[in-house]
């Protein structure tokens, strides 16, 4: 364990009776600090709590990972302060991140603050002041500092104090130090040290209840009636909630100001207090009601052994593999009835927010109060709220996205990882980079529960875990009722295109066309997919042959008609579009390349009259977008349903009968080894949204090559045979599932020192007996976000070494040596079990 910078030291003899914490904080610093703890917190701290410690020239909040009576350091810091008043990890939690943090080569500090809800820690930032002696006019006159230094003055002059961050972005630099350091020596300013209270908190609201003191409410309404209606309405709606109403929520029914209420107020009438509010994003949120259904033999069957490995006690990991539309979810249901039974709680991760109101519904129907939900798009409140009352005991089962594995339940007895191939249980950045549906494997592992990972088109990893033994294979191979699976038609946009030259459209076959009016006839609904947002992927020119790309990242701008923008989807980066090409002011610009916006507005010309609604990164940004999309389609307020990916999984509509695939190509041809397996998965996932309740589904998918085999398999919903193709393919060039993939990345701003840094890594990388290197070469995206990109991918035998541990010493090593040449502005990225390589 290391030690920050020295406080205080004391003799052997003086130590024997001082207690020390280890501290982690969430910091990319892969071990923990020795702190003191003060006499009066002795009897307080555990393992678990949070606590504010110093921390170089900050302060911190830090996590307690363990206890000791002695220790080797010669001077030490004291804690400063314990933020709760019980531990906020469990014994099972600290372990949980710990072998997270060993596994996907993060900090253990990284990993508790991502298993918390956000804004609530509790830090010092640097604040930097002009002296007291100076103003604008008197830093002009300085002659003993340089021109950075003068701006410098002049900004704290002119706008006051500011934190260090906000100095760097005006100046343009990254290093103030010397700088700063010098000022402050000559008495041109002060830094000082100022506490950044958390910004999420306990919300607390007036409440109002009657006074009681009061002995007959009925007999002051009486009076009241002929002088004070409105203090006589207050006193009648309190009569009825003799545990109070929230004042707000009185004001509102009553119609009314609070004169009134303050008036009640001064006559000791009524009391108004504070008490604590919870924060519930599903407030108000409709709650499926439960219909009565008979289970399929099918679910039978898998229940009952879903029954016996609940009693066993065991871990025991079970893949469910069932058609689109086979019923999985209410075998989860069904599932968790059996684990509540028991007294155990249970966990369901869902792999997009867009699944999670339709998810809430049907688990609110059966269990009710009991369940509790965490995803990013609710408020720091709310999720912190809804924390609370699961780490107090008041939730037995959580649903959300990914996260939601962190979620501080006890006793589990069962975790549901629903769509377990997406991508999306991930984490990408910033670290840790884990996989939630690994994780859930690990947890479960811990709490001897049962893990069911469904899918209808399960990852070839988990799939062949299933077929090897690793994993338990239940199957639900038919439709509920026996329904038909969608029938499938494949168009060759090639021929498509050569029949018709473009016409009528150049974005839908002349079948679509036919079946989309087809049913808008019918008052039947529609799903199409196009998974790409924006108007159009490029601009080109045709005199000159000009595409507009951005000028951080090696990729063109994709146009957005709506604002009339061109925009980068990686950095953000935005110009107005052009009227004239920018290289030669030409005036023939062309629209190539399709996106969601450049869909919708062909539908709305060829189908006026269609109730139309897009749903993709750029109509979801608001609270709650994405709820009420889905409601007014499921209500029949849209015919046709338009979006990128979120809308091919798990919805489930009645009254949908097509789903159209406008291109099936594009992830086909990424520089991925999963672009296939993304396009299996993603068009058989689309194609069972369709004949879900009674009438045949149909399916139509566009693509310009129909002989590939993903599409081909997807259009006979023929996983089995699709996972053996891929498969022998995948061994043939270990990849996984038949080996394990870490990806490190090198980036910074100059691509030769980029470059030469990951050559000199790899080259610290010792030969190994169970893994191999490749590379490094430069990133598919070469430059992202004004940095250049370099890739080394390394590939270990997971059979010969299922943990990983030997290339995993190899390279927490080079790590730590790449740390010592490690020139300024590079930066490094080490992603273990990569989802996209992209």
């Amino acid at each position: 364990m290391k030690n920050p910078k020295n406080r205080r030291a004391m003799s052997t003899e003086q130590k024997k009776d001082i207690l020390f914490a280890d501290v982690v904080f969430p910091l990319p610093v892969d071990h923990a600090f020795t702190y003191e703890i003060p006499e009066t917190f002795r009897d307080l701290i555990k393992p678990g709590h949070r606590v504010l410690c110093p921390f170089g020239n900050r302060k911190l909040t830090g996590f307690v990972v363990g206890l000791k009576r002695h220790t080797d350091l010669t001077d030490w810091k004291e804690i400063e302060d314990v933020l709760d008043e019980e531990p906020v990890f469990s014994d099972e939690m600290l372990r949980l991140a710990r072998w997270v943090a060993d596994y996907y080569l993060a900090s253990w500090g990284e990993v508790l603050d991502a298993a918390l809800p956000p804004g609530i820690a509790i830090e010092s930032r640097r604040r930097v002041v002009l002296s007291e002696h100076l103003d604008q006019k008197k830093v002009l006159e300085l002659e003993d500092v340089n021109p950075k230094q003068r701006k410098l003055l002049q900004i704290l002059a002119r706008k006051g104090g500011q934190l260090i961050r906000q100095l760097e972005t005006q100046l343009g630099q990254t290093n103030l130090r010397y700088n700063l350091m010098t000022l402050q020596r000559k008495g041109y300013l002060h830094v000082i040290q100022e506490i950044r209270q958390p910004s999420t908190r306990a919300k607390l609201a007036n409440f109002v209840r009657l006074s009681p003191e009061i002995e007959d409410v009925d007999e002051i309404i009486q009076e009241f009636l002929q002088r004070h209606e409105r203090q006589a309405e207050i006193l009648k709606a309190l009569r009825d909630h003799p545990e109070g109403i929230a004042q707000t929520d009185l004001l509102r029914r009553l119609r009314m100001s609070s004169s009134a209420l303050k008036s009640l107020q001064k006559k000791g009438l009524v009391v108004i207090e504070k008490r604590e509010v919870f924060r519930d994003y599903y407030a108000g949120f409709e709650v499926e009601k439960i219909q009565p259904l008979q289970l399929t033999d099918d679910q039978i069957t898998v229940l009952a052994e879903l029954e016996r490995l609940i009693a066993g006690g065991k871990f025991a990991p079970v893949l469910l593999y069932g058609v689109t539309g086979s019923g999985k979810t209410q075998v989860y249901i069904e599932a968790l009835h059996k684990i509540r039974q028991k007294g155990k709680t249970g966990i369901v991760l869902v792999p997009e927010i867009a699944l999670t109101p339709q998810t809430v519904s049907r688990f609110r129907a059966h269990f009710g109060d009991e369940v509790a939900v965490l995803h990013s798009r609710m408020s720091h409140g709310e999720r912190y709220d809804s924390w609370r009352r699961i780490r107090e005991g008041k939730i037995q089962i959580v649903i959300g996205p990914r996260s939601a594995i962190f979620a501080p339940l006890e006793k589990i007895g069962i975790i549901i990882v629903d769509e377990e191939h997406e991508a999306s249980y991930k984490q990408d950045d910033p670290s840790p980079r884990y996989n939630a549906r690994d994780v859930a494997l690990y947890r479960g592992k811990m709490n001897d529960a049962v893990v069911i990972l469904g899918s209808a088109t399960p990852s070839l990893e988990s799939f062949h875990n299933a077929r090897t033994g690793k994993y338990r294979l239940l199957e639900l191979p038919r439709r509920v009722e026996d329904l038909p699976l969608p029938s499938v038609e494949v168009v060759d946009m090639r021929k498509e295109w050569k029949e018709t030259h473009g016409q009528p459209s150049a974005i839908f076959s002349r079948i679509l066309l036919e079946k989309i009016a087809e049913r808008l006839t019918h008052d039947e609904q529609i799903i199409l997919l196009q998974n790409r947002r924006g108007f159009s992927t490029f601009i080109l020119c045709r005199d000159c042959g000009h595409v507009e790309t951005c000028p951080n990242c090696n990729i063109t701008l994709t146009f957005h008609i709506d604002k009339k923008l061109l925009r980068c989807h990686y950095c953000d980066f935005q110009k107005k579009a052009p009227g004239l090409c920018p290289q030669c002011n030409g005036i023939q610009l062309q629209y190539r390349g399709t996106g969601t916006q450049r869909v919708e507005e062909e539908l709305k010309m060829l189908f006026p009259s269609a109730r139309i609604v897009r749903m993709d990164l750029d109509t979801t940004r608001r609270k709650g977008a994405h709820d009420q999309i889905l409601r007014d389609f499921r209500d029949g307020e849209y015919d046709i349903l338009l979006g990128t990916q979120m809308v091919a999984k798990g919805l489930d509509f009645p009254k949908v009968t097509l789903v159209g695939v406008i291109s099936a190509d594009t992830s086909l041809h990424l520089p991925d080894f999963r672009a296939a397996e993304k396009t299996f998965q993603l068009l058989t996932q689309v194609a069972g949204r369709s004949g879900r309740k009674g009438k045949q589904g149909e399916v139509v998918i566009q693509t310009f090559h129909p002989e590939n085999h993903s599409i081909l398999f997807a259009k006979k919903h023929d996983y089995l045979r699709f996972y053996a193709r891929e498969s022998s393919e995948r061994k043939e060039l270990a990849y996984p599932p038949y080996s394990r993939l870490i990806s490190v990345e090198f980036r910074g701003t100059k691509e030769d020192a980029v470059q030469n840094a990951a050559i000199r890594f790899a080259k610290r990388i010792p030969k190994g007996t169970t893994y191999r290197t490749v590379g490094p070469a430069p990133a598919p995206i070469s430059r992202l976000k004004g940095e250049f990109r370099y890739r080394l991918l390394i590939k270990w035998d997971r059979f010969q070494d299922p943990s990983g541990k030997e290339v995993h010493t190899a390279l927490r090593q080079a790590l730590e040596d790449f740390g010592r040449f490690r020139q300024r502005g590079l930066k490094i990225t080490v992603d273990v079990d990569p989802m996209n390589l992209f």
